[in-house]
Formats: structure tokens, C-alpha cells, sequence
């Protein structure tokens, strides 16, 4: 920078005082000093700010995407399930910028014990409906802090991350990931123990159970081991988590009567469980094979699962809730010139004997299907653009009388734009 400039710079500084040459020359100063922490955090690779020792990185991304669907689908930016007959309506598109993401890391002061870090992350996809672009639905996705004994190999975490079910992201570019489709794991508020042994962690969690006034908090639980896929490159590992969780979803009463109710004979809610398989396995370095498998009852706070239903099963005792079998499986490959490609499937289904009748006013779905193929093509390294085509299908359950409910299906076409800052 120009000593004309830098002078100009620190002039207008003390204009407060025109002609007060201490005023100039303390302005000059304050100019140099901004400009020298500047120039320090110029030189990082990462942007970082020191607050009281703190260490403060800032990341993110802008994204665009632009969805067709050749279908009725309830006025939303994507589908997750498709309505009845679906394919009978016009086709409709949709343009936002709902999965734009701030985020900030935290690490330090640290002592010779024990390292202190956090994650602050928020981005605008707090509402699937159509004119949600962006308005009115700023979200927290992640604000914890943690605190992990290096000597113990134990880390404890306070506030709002991902759950220990269901840890593996779907190489989906549809905003919605397999909401409704096969995937279950989401984010929520819990304090977690994580206790690491050599290459398997061991967590537990008691959670934020979301429902209506609970009596108790939920409680999650995973085992996760690594080993090295030498054969696939020098930092691939295989993956494998087995995962679970369990919430009694009992409401508390609000008077005496209320308690007295939940005394009697055959009351009670549904409780919601699940158990989870979770495989990342690299084939070689430029495959990578990767899915869940889950079975559990009244999923509907967990991204939607049980194809977001709640409540009792058709027929069934007070306690008896929706059961289901779901999951996915995907494949990645790299391919040379910054090109990507990936495709797979997500699924789930109700059992028959614990799945909710369609009525008149509601048609509950009884299993939800959907096959995607994507190609992306990194235009920087911080930058992509994708394009992915899914095929989407809705089936229902049949009305108490027996009478079949139409099926919805719809094709998706999307096209994605993401430019990351780190």
C-alpha cells in the first residue's frame, strides 16, 4: 500500500480533530496496526480471528439449485414423498438458494489436559414449502461446544449436532438428502460422552426427544470402527457403525387428572426405537461404496422416517406404533478432468401389520422408493456445478374396506451450483 495512501488513510482518521498533529499521528498508528493484523490474516490459508485466545476460522458456501419435477407435488422446492396420482398434474419448477450455510469453528485456549472447541452453523433451509426462498427461515444446524482429555482419549460435547444414528450422508445432490427415503439420522440438541480406544469410538448420547412435553429426553448409542483400505489410497478406511436409539415419547400431564389418566388400564404412547447399520467401504481410490440399514418404530422425528408418520398402527394397541424396514446404497466414482458421478437408491417400507390405514381425509403411505443418478464437475476447487435425475415413487396403504389407493410417481431434474469458502 502507497505511503499516499496510507497517510489519506490515517488524515481521515483524525479528522475528528482538524490540525491536532497528536490526533494524526495516534490515527497513523491505529492505521498501521490494522493494516500489519490484516496482512496476518491475509496470510492464512483459513480466515481466523483470536478472541481472548479463542480461535475463531470462518466457513461456508453459496448455492443455488434448480429443481423440475414433471408432476403435482404440494407446492414444496423437492419432493420427499409424492402425492396420489402425482403424474396427473403439470410439471412445475422451483429455483432457491435455501441450503446457502455459515459457519464458524472454535478451538482454545486449550490446557495441557484437555482441548476446548465448538462449531456455530446456520444456513436457510428451515421450511421445504414453495415461497420459503430463503425468508423468514434462518436455522441453527450446529452450536455445540467440547471438551476432549487427550490423556483419556474422552471427548464430551453440549448442544446441537448430528445424531449418532444414522451418520452417513447419501452423494445426493436434492437438498432434502433421503428425507422420507431411507435415511434417518438428522441434528438435535444432546450432551455426548464419546470414548475413543485405539480405532473404534464408542458414544452415547441423551438427546432431545421433540416430543410434545416430554417426560424424559431420548437416548442414542453407537459403536464405530475404522480400518485402513491401504489398497485404496494411504488415508481411506473402511467405516462400519452400528447405531441405535431409543425415546419414550411419554407426554407430561398438566393436572392431576391428567396423571390419574395415565394410570389406567391400557394407556400409553407409542415409544419410538431404531437400530442402524452404517458402511462407508472405499473399493479403490476412486470408488467408494456406501449405505445404512435401518428397522425401527415411529421414526417421524428422526428426518422424517417411518414416511413421516406417528402415532398408533391401524388396529392396533395404544402402544403399538408404525414399524419399518428401510435404508440405502450408493456408489461414487472420480473421474479425471474434476468430473464425478454418483447413483443410488433409498427405500422404505411399513410392515403390513403395524402401517396406518388411508381414510378419506388422509392417505397414509406405506413404503416410498427413490433412484438417483447425479454428475458434478468441480470448476475450481472451492466450486462445482451438478445436474441429477431421480425417479420418485409413493405407494399407499389400501382403505379399511380393502380399496386400493392410486400410487404417486414423479421425475426429478436438478441442477446445482455451490461455491465454498474455508
Amino acid at each position: 500500500m502507497s505511503n499516499t495512501l496510507f497517510e489519506s488513510l490515517a488524515i481521515h482518521a483524525g479528522q475528528d480533530k482538524p490540525g491536532n498533529t497528536t490526533t494524526t499521528k495516534l490515527a497513523k498508528l491505529s492505521v498501521a496496526a490494522l493494516l500489519a493484523g490484516a496482512s496476518a490474516l491475509w496470510a492464512e490459508d483459513i480466515p481466523v480471528v483470536n478472541i481472548g485466545g479463542t480461535k475463531i476460522s470462518l466457513y461456508g458456501f453459496l448455492q443455488a439449485n434448480a429443481v423440475y419435477e414433471d408432476g403435482a407435488n404440494g407446492n414444496v422446492n423437492w419432493s420427499e414423498k409424492v402425492p396420489s396420482k402425482a403424474e396427473d398434474g403439470e410439471g412445475r419448477f422451483a429455483f432457491n438458494v435455501n441450503q446457502t450455510r455459515i459457519g464458524f469453528n472454535l478451538s482454545g485456549p486449550s490446557g495441557e489436559a484437555a482441548e476446548v472447541s465448538g462449531k456455530f452453523e446456520s444456513d436457510f433451509a428451515n421450511d421445504n414449502e414453495r415461497r420459503s426462498n430463503g425468508v423468514n427461515n434462518l436455522r441453527i444446524r450446529q452450536s455445540y461446544g467440547q471438551v476432549k482429555f487427550k490423556n483419556l482419549g474422552l471427548t464430551i460435547l453440549f448442544g446441537q449436532t448430528a445424531d449418532l444414528i444414522g451418520p452417513l450422508g447419501a452423494p445426493t445432490i436434492n437438498q432434502g438428502g433421503l428425507k422420507h427415503q431411507g435415511s434417518i439420522g438428522t441434528r438435535r440438541p444432546q450432551l455426548r460422552l464419546t470414548q475413543a480406544i485405539g480405532p473404534v469410538e464408542i458414544a452415547v448420547a441423551a438427546t432431545d426427544d421433540r416430543a410434545n412435553q416430554p417426560v424424559l429426553p431420548g437416548f442414542q448409542g453407537s459403536l464405530k470402527g475404522k480400518v485402513p483400505a491401504a489398497w485404496a489410497g494411504e488415508k481411506q478406511n473402511i467405516e462400519l457403525t452400528l447405531s441405535g436409539h431409543y425415546a419414550s415419547e411419554e407426554s407430561a400431564a398438566d393436572t392431576k387428572e391428567a396423571k390419574d389418566a395415565k394410570k389406567e388400564k391400557d394407556w400409553g404412547t407409542p415409544s419410538s426405537w431404531s437400530g442402524v447399520a452404517s458402511l462407508s467401504l472405499p473399493v479403490i481410490s476412486i470408488i467408494n461404496l456406501s449405505g445404512e440399514l435401518f428397522y425401527g418404530q415411529n421414526l417421524n422425528r428422526y428426518s422424517n422416517g417411518s414416511i413421516g408418520l406417528s402415532g398408533t398402527a391401524t388396529g392396533g394397541k395404544a402402544d403399538e406404533g408404525i414399524q419399518s424396514l428401510g435404508g440405502w446404497g450408493a456408489a461414487s466414482i472420480k473421474l479425471p478432468a474434476g468430473f464425478s458421478i454418483a447413483g443410488g437408491l433409498g427405500v422404505e417400507a411399513i410392515d403390513e401389520n403395524r402401517e396406518k390405514k388411508s381414510t378419506a381425509e388422509t392417505k397414509n403411505p406405506n413404503q416410498n422408493l427413490v433412484i438417483f443418478t447425479n454428475l458434478k464437475y468441480n470448476v475450481a476447487e472451492t466450486a462445482f456445478i451438478g445436474f441429477e435425475y431421480a425417479h420418485l415413487q409413493t405407494d399407499y396403504a389400501k382403505f379399511s374396506t380393502g380399496e386400493k389407493v392410486d400410487s404417486g410417481k414423479l421425475n426429478r431434474f436438478e441442477l446445482a451450483f455451490n461455491y465454498a469458502f474455508k
